[in-house]
């Protein structure tokens, strides 16, 4: 009992030491003390030897290096535990939220104290038990200026409670800071990292019994030196701190460590001439970091283990941006869709009311033309909507596109056969009354016999919308009867002639109409890449009767659908062959699209890249250009692969033709495609 009550007394006695050591000195002038009990967080930065200002690299940036926030890749916590003597311990808890477009912001909570002290005077009469400890909150922000460059702040409360003593109070404070990343090209001076953090520049005050404390102003700069090897991520960082504490000597901190592949680090350092050493391991969003040291110089505090846990949470911010960008190529597709969903729509609305209206009057073979037009309207919207459904997956609104586009398809297709049936048998109706009249001559059923099979061929095309061939058909019949003497004609001539010559005009007036119907629908049929089926369109239009403007509208398009599906196909016989890593065949297949399209830049870029690795040798890289190369592999090697591939790029302009560099290219394009 003796034992635990003296362990608790001495730590007691410590830490107001180190907290109002010269409160007689800070009383009197104002002036800050010389300790700050919240000295290091962290297992990582610990076993580093307290040196962490220039690396940052966790949610212990609050407390190190606010200005380091924007530049953590994901959202992650830290939680620290060391224990100390007389069942006292020392915790941290850090969250961090970077964001991609304005900042990084950050909270912490560092507490230091034991609980259930028993105070007793000079006489052992002992008092009611209670807490000591000391507690600061950050909340931090920082934002990089430019790629290399970040400032960041933090506003802490700081809160002193010695419970036994019944004494509390709360002050307010904050720490600026600086991260520089410079871009050097030198090997020596490549991956350098430097940080400032000037803390309690506005210091917390404390007002404990008859003394006002205030945290002293502390200032923080340090180094670090990234040193990366073979083609993955293994490296070592050397960091080197120095820290001046008002009305304190400065110190000097030194930490190394050497991480592989990112998942396992061994780390020492020396806090001042402590050593301290540790270890660290990750898997998948969790970070393990132990170190064994002392927390602080005095005798009594004997060195001991600490351990902190790291949680990333969510995506990273290249993560984000590239869904981002995922999202408005998504968003940009779906406007095209519901462009086309309203085209089709519309057409089927149309043509379906067109087709009711004649079937209604009668005319089954325009109510079939038009309601197999609405049939193709629907089947469009068919095809739009089960796109829509792939891009937005279970959406409730692409499904109910879908079904809508489905019924529609469905009453068409009712429709066109119920008009269909009708015609037939309105046709099987009038051969067969014909084939009952009697005919005087040998000649009456030649020309019945002729005109029926015009007719009926006539018929077939305009259902198929060929109304050009239609017409043809028809006024052959017109023109066989035409052609017999007035006197020699049947009776029943008479009625055919008529409906001929309503036939031929319904088709010219359909024709008329149609050859910019065929011209949108192609068009249509080409936004959508469908450049076989849009040419066949066109190509069916051509034996039509038209004018000379709308024939040369339609061969103008006819050749531009030509070049356009030339193009794609040569562009997609470029793309499978550089897929393939057949350089040559890729080259030509570019070239020939490149041929119908000079100023096309994908097309441009891919015969580049395709010449370029076909003429590809081994060469030797100039001084200059390998400093910059090897910038771009610590890129690589920290998987930072958009930045890394911005530099290898500019190292090809140099040289285009340089394998090694076409390689790195290669790999790094395809780490950027598989995240």
């Amino acid at each position: 009992m003796w034992g635990k009550r003296k362990n608790c007394l001495i730590l007691i006695s410590l830490l107001i030491i180190i907290i109002i050591g010269n409160s007689s000195a800070r009383g009197q002038s104002g002036v800050g003390g010389t300790k700050s009990l919240f000295s290091a967080v962290g297992a990582r930065a610990m076993a580093l030897g307290n040196a962490y200002v220039a690396l940052a690299a966790d949610a212990s940036a609050v407390f190190w290096n606010p200005a380091g926030l924007d530049y953590l890749e994901k959202k992650s916590a830290t939680f620290f535990y060391s224990n100390l003597i007389a069942g006292s311990n020392y915790n941290f808890v850090g969250l961090v939220y970077p964001t991609t477009t304005i900042g990084g912001f950050g909270f912490g909570w560092i507490r230091i104290g034991t609980n259930d002290v028993i105070p007793s005077d000079e006489n052992a009469v002992q008092g009611q038990p209670g807490d000591f400890s000391q507690n600061q909150w950050l909340f931090s922000y920082g934002k990089q200026l430019r790629d290399n460059l970040g400032i960041g702040f933090s506003l802490k409360l700081e809160n002193q409670n010695q419970a036994f003593q019944n004494v509390s109070d709360t002050g307010v404070g904050a720490d600026v800071a600086v991260l520089y990343r410079p871009d050097f090209d030198n090997a020596l001076l490549r991956d350098l990292s430097f940080g400032l953090n000037i803390q309690n520049i506005i210091s917390p005050k404390a007002r404990l019994v008859e003394a006002s404390q205030s945290a002293p102003l502390n200032l923080k700069v340090g180094l670090a030196k990234q040193l990366y090897f073979g083609e993955e991520q293994s490296s070592v960082t050397l960091l080197l701190d120095v820290n001046k504490s008002e009305n304190a000597p400065s110190t000097v901190h030194f930490g190394a460590e050497y991480s592989f592949h990112g998942q396992a680090n061994l780390r020492f350092g020396f806090n001042d001439g402590q050593m301290a050493f540790g270890a660290g391991a990750a898997y998948s969003n969790f970070h393990f970091d132990y170190t064994f040291g002392k927390l602080f110089d005095a005798p009594e505090f004997s060195g001991n283990h600490r351990f902190s846990v790291t949680i990333d949470i969510g995506k990273g911010k290249t993560e984000l941006i590239r869904l981002a960008r995922q999202r408005q190529e998504q968003e940009t597709r779906m406007r095209v869709e519901n462009q086309l969903w309203f085209e089709a729509e519309t057409d089927f609305n149309s043509a379906m009311e067109d087709a009711r209206e004649k079937y209604y009057k009668g005319d089954y073979l325009g109510a079939y033309v038009d309601f197999s037009r609405a049939e193709d309207a629907a089947k469009a919207m068919v095809d739009v909507a089960t796109r829509l459904r792939t891009e937005g997956l279970d959406d409730p609104e692409a499904n109910m596109r879908l079904e809508t586009a489905s019924s529609s398809l469905q009453e068409a297709q009712t429709f066109v056969e119920l008009a269909n049936t009708k015609s037939d048998s309105v046709r099987r109706e009038e051969i067969k009354e014909l084939a009952t009249v009697a005919t005087r001559s040998q000649l009456g059923r030649e020309l019945r016999d002729f005109v029926l099979d015009r007719r009926e061929k006539g018929n077939e095309f305009f259902k198929r919308q060929l109304y050009s061939r239609a017409i043809a058909e028809w006024q052959a019949a017109l023109d066989r009867i035409n052609r017999t003497a007035p006197e020699s004609r049947p009776a029943w001539t008479e009625d055919v002639v008529k409906q001929l010559e309503n036939n031929i005009a319904t088709a010219e007036k359909e024709l008329e109409g149609n050859v910019k119907e065929v011209i949108r629908r192609a068009d249509a049929l080409a936004r959508r890449g469908q450049y076989v089926q849009a040419l066949q369109e066109l190509n069916d239009l051509r034996g039509s009767v038209l004018s000379q403007s709308e024939r040369q509208t339609l061969e103008n398009k006819i050749r531009l659908l030509q070049a356009q599906l030339s193009f794609s196909q040569n562009f997609e016989a470029g793309l499978a062959a550089y897929q393939r890593k057949n350089w040559k065949q890729a080259k030509e297949a570019f070239g020939r699209a490149l041929k119908i399209r000079p100023r096309d830049k994908k097309t441009k870029e891919y015969f580049e890249k395709a010449e370029a690795r076909a003429l590809a040798t081994e060469q030797a890289m100039p001084r200059e250009l390998r400093t910059k190369f090897l910038q771009g592999i610590a890129f690589y090697r920290q998987k930072k692969y958009e930045e890394a591939l911005k530099i290898f790029e500019e190292c090809r302009k140099e040289q285009p033709y340089n394998k090694t560099i076409l390689e790195i290219i290669d790999r790094t394009e395809e780490k950027l495609k598989a995240k």
